[in-house]
C-alpha cells in the first residue's frame, strides 16, 4: 500500500488549522456562525494555499450536526463522510477537464435536486478553464440558485473569468504563506512526522516550496526519501553573482550543472526569474518576499550591488526568452545566449545593453568624482579649524622637525621676545657677580633658539592675513614677504609713504605671527630696494619704535652679571589705537594754482592736429 502524501495526511480539517489565511477564516467563520453564508464563492490565489480545503470545510460546517463557534465537529457522519469524499452532499468538478457545456447543464439540471443534509455544495477547481458556452451555462444558475445550493469557484487566474462570473460571487483571495509561519509549519511537520533533517536540508525545502504549503511539504518530503541531499538542488544565488560580477562562464557553468542534473532548462528559467523578483522585492517591499530571515537579507546584499535596473532587465529578457522556448528545438541555447548577454554588453544590441553601459559609466564617474573631491579636500588650519585659502593649489612644506621642549633647561629669552613682551627687571640679590680672580667672565649659557614650524609668508597668506583687522589686511595686502636677513623678514611695500601706515601695526602683526610660526618674527619694510626708516612714520604714531636694523649682541658677548639689554629694560608702552584715516578732508581752495593757458587745448585745436592741412570753413 502507498504510503499517504505528506500534504494529504497534514491537510487542516478546521478553519483553526489555517495557516497564514487568517482574513479568509475570519469571513467564513464568521458568516456560518451569523447564519448568513452566501450562495457563491470565488477562491484565488497561488496553487497550493488552501482554496480547495476551505471549500471543504466549509461544505463540512454547512452540514455539520454540532457546529461550535462557525467550526465543524469532524467527529459526526456528514463532516467523516466529507472527508472520505463519500458525502451526497458535497460535489467536487474538476473544471479544467469537464470545461464543456454539457458537463455544466448535467450540474444545473442536479442542483435543484434535493439532498440529505441541510446545503448542497458544490466544489469547481480551475473554474477558468469553462468556456463561454459553459460560462455562459452556469451564469444563471449562480445568479439565482436554489436556496440550499451554495457554489464555491476556485482558481488560480481570476483574470481570465468574466466580469459577469465575479460580480455574482463573493470574491476571497489567498495568499502565499509568510517564510517564518511557513518555517515554523515545516519544522512542526517533519518532527511529527518523525523526520531528522538539518537545518540546511529544511531551508531547502522552504526555498523550493516558495511560499506554497502544498509545494513545501512535497519537496520535504522528497529531500526525507534521499536523506536530506541537497546535492541536486540548484543554487539560483550563483546566478546572480555571475550577474553581478558579469561572468559569463559562471552562468554558464552553473547551467550546464542544472542540466546536467536532469532539470528542464525552461523549469530553471521560471525558477531563476523568480529569485530575481524576490531580488527586485527585497529592494522595495521585503515584507512581500516569501523566505526565511536569513535568505532575505543575502539577497537583498545580492540586489544592491546588482541595482534594480539590471534586475528589471534580466527579468524581461529572461521573460523574453520563456516565450521564445515554446517553438524553440533547443531550449538551453535560448537561455544560455539570454545570459551571456545579460552579462556582456558588447553582445547585446537592444536599447536596455546601451542604457546599461551608460548606467555603468555614470557610475564609475561618479566614484571617481567621489575619490577626486576626497584627495582635493581643502586643509584646515589646526589652531583656528578655518580652511586654509588657496590651501588645496598649495603644495605641503617640508617642515623642519619639531624641538622637543623638555629636552634642554629653559633659556633665557631671545633679543626679539624679549622686545614683544615686558622685560621683569630682577631683583639686585639674584644677580650673580663674577670673582675679581677670574681671568675672564664666565660666558653665560647660549639660548636654544626656537625652531620655526611654518614658513612666516605660508603663514601669513594662509592664517594671519584672515585673523587680523580689516585695516591692517589692506594696508598688508598691498605688499609681500621678498625674503630675510636671520630672523627678520623683509616686507616690500609701494613706497614709503605706505610702508610708514604698515609700520604703525607692526607689533599686531609680528604678535600673530609668532603664535602661527612658533618662534619670535620680526618684519623690516622695504620699498624699491632700501628700507623704510622708522622715522619717517606719519604723525599719528605716538612714539616709533626701536630701530630694527641694529642686530642684538651675540649670546656669547654676554656676561652673566651684565644687565640685560637696554632694548628689553626699557618697558613697553600699550599699543596705540590704529590710525583710521578720515573720509573726506577739508581742502583750502586759495591753494589750488590754475592750469597754464597753452595746456588747454579746444576742441578745433585737436581737430587740426588730427588732419594737418585742413581749413576751417565757416556757415557762411
Amino acid at each position: 500500500m502507498a504510503t499517504q502524501s505528506l500534504y494529504r495526511r497534514y491537510r487542516p480539517r478546521r478553519f483553526s488549522e489555517l495557516k497564514g489565511q487568517d482574513h479568509v477564516v475570519m469571513a467564513l467563520r464568521d458568516a456560518v456562525a451569523t447564519g448568513r453564508e452566501g450562495q457563491a464563492y470565488l477562491f484565488s490565489g497561488p496553487r497550493g494555499t488552501g482554496k480547495t480545503t476551505s471549500a471543504r470545510i466549509l461544505a463540512k460546517v454547512l452540514n455539520c450536526d454540532n457546529v461550535i463557534d462557525g467550526e465543524p465537529c469532524c467527529e459526526c457522519e456528514s463532516c467523516l463522510s466529507v472527508e472520505r469524499g463519500t458525502s451526497y452532499d458535497v460535489h467536487e468538478l474538476d473544471a479544467a477537464s469537464n470545461n464543456g457545456v454539457d458537463s455544466i447543464r448535467d450540474l444545473v439540471e442536479k442542483a435543484a435536486l434535493g439532498s440529505p443534509g441541510r446545503h448542497k455544495v458544490y466544489i469547481l477547481d480551475e473554474v477558468h478553464m469553462l468556456s463561454k458556452a459553459a460560462e455562459a451555462a452556469l451564469l444563471k444558475t449562480l445568479e439565482e440558485p436554489p436556496p440550499h445550493v451554495v457554489f464555491v469557484l476556485a482558481t488560480t487566474d481570476p483574470q481570465k473569468m468574466s466580469d459577469t462570473i465575479r460580480s455574482r460571487t463573493q470574491h476571497l483571495q489567498f495568499h502565499l504563506l509568510p517564510s517564518d509561519t511557513m518555517a515554523e509549519h515545516v519544522r512542526w511537520v517533519a518532527g511529527d512526522a518523525g523526520l531528522e533533517l538539518s537545518d540546511v536540508a529544511l531551508d531547502a525545502a522552504l526555498t523550493q516550496g516558495g511560499g506554497s504549503a502544498r509545494d513545501t511539504l512535497s519537496a520535504l518530503e522528497l529531500l526525507a526519501s534521499t536523506g536530506g541531499d541537497v546535492s541536486d538542488v540548484v543554487d539560483l544565488d550563483e546566478f546572480l553573482i555571475g550577474l553581478i560580477e558579469r561572468d559569463s562562464g559562471r552562468v554558464l557553468t552553473a547551467m550546464g550543472y542544472a542540466v546536467s542534473m536532469g532539470r528542464d532548462p525552461r523549469t530553471i528559467t521560471e525558477e531563476l526569474v523568480r529569485h530575481l523578483r524576490n531580488a527586485f522585492l527585497s529592494l522595495l517591499a521585503p515584507e512581500l518576499v516569501v523566505l526565511p530571515s536569513d535568505r532575505i537579507d543575502t539577497i537583498a546584499d545580492q540586489a544592491q550591488q546588482l541595482g534594480a535596473a539590471a534586475i528589471v532587465r534580466a527579468i524581461e529578457r529572461l521573460g523574453s526568452a520563456l516565450v521564445d522556448m515554446r517553438h524553440a528545438p533547443d531550449p538551453r541555447i535560448l537561455v544560455e545566449v539570454a545570459l551571456v548577454q545579460l552579462t556582456h554588453d558588447g553582445t547585446g544590441t537592444d536599447h536596455d545593453a546601451l542604457v546599461s553601459r551608460i548606467e555603468r559609466l555614470e557610475t564609475t564617474v561618479k566614484q571617481l568624482r567621489t575619490q577626486g573631491a576626497a584627495a582635493s579636500a581643502v586643509p584646515k588650519d589646526p589652531t583656528t579649524g578655518r580652511a586654509v585659502l588657496g590651501g588645496a593649489a598649495r603644495r605641503p612644506e617640508r617642515s623642519a622637525p619639531a624641538v622637543d621642549p623638555h629636552a634642554a633647561e629653559p633659556q633665557s629669552p631671545s633679543p626679539a621676545a624679549a622686545s614683544s613682551e615686558p622685560a621683569e627687571t630682577a631683583p639686585a640679590s639674584d644677580l650673580e657677580t663674577v670673582p675679581t680672580t677670574s681671568p675672564e667672565p664666565v660666558a653665560a649659557p647660549e639660548a636654544a633658539a626656537p625652531v620655526p614650524t611654518v614658513a612666516v609668508p605660508d603663514a601669513w597668506e594662509q592664517t594671519v592675513k584672515s585673523q587680523v583687522k580689516p585695516l591692517v589686511r589692506a594696508l598688508y595686502s598691498a605688499g609681500s614677504f621678498v625674503g630675510n636677513r636671520g630672523d627678520t623678514w623683509l616686507f616690500s611695500v609701494p613706497n614709503e609713504a605706505h610702508g610708514s601706515k604698515c609700520n604703525e601695526h607692526r607689533a599686531d602683526v609680528e604678535a600673530a605671527l609668532s603664535n602661527v610660526v612658533g618662534a619670535p618674527v620680526t618684519i623690516e619694510f622695504v620699498s624699491g630696494g632700501s628700507p623704510v626708516h622708522e622715522h619717517e612714520a606719519t604723525s599719528s604714531a605716538p612714539t616709533a619704535p626701536p630701530d630694527r636694523s641694529v642686530a642684538p649682541a651675540a649670546p656669547h658677548e654676554r656676561t652673566a652679571a651684565s644687565p640685560p639689554a637696554e632694548r628689553s629694560a626699557e618697558p613697553v608702552e600699550p599699543e596705540p589705537a590704529p590710525h583710521v584715516p578720515e573720509a573726506d578732508e577739508d581742502v583750502d581752495l586759495h591753494e589750488l594754482t590754475d592750469a597754464p593757458p597753452e595746456s588747454v587745448k579746444t576742441p578745433i585745436d585737436r581737430l587740426a592736429e588730427a588732419f594737418p592741412g585742413s581749413e576751417l570753413m565757416s556757415d557762411d
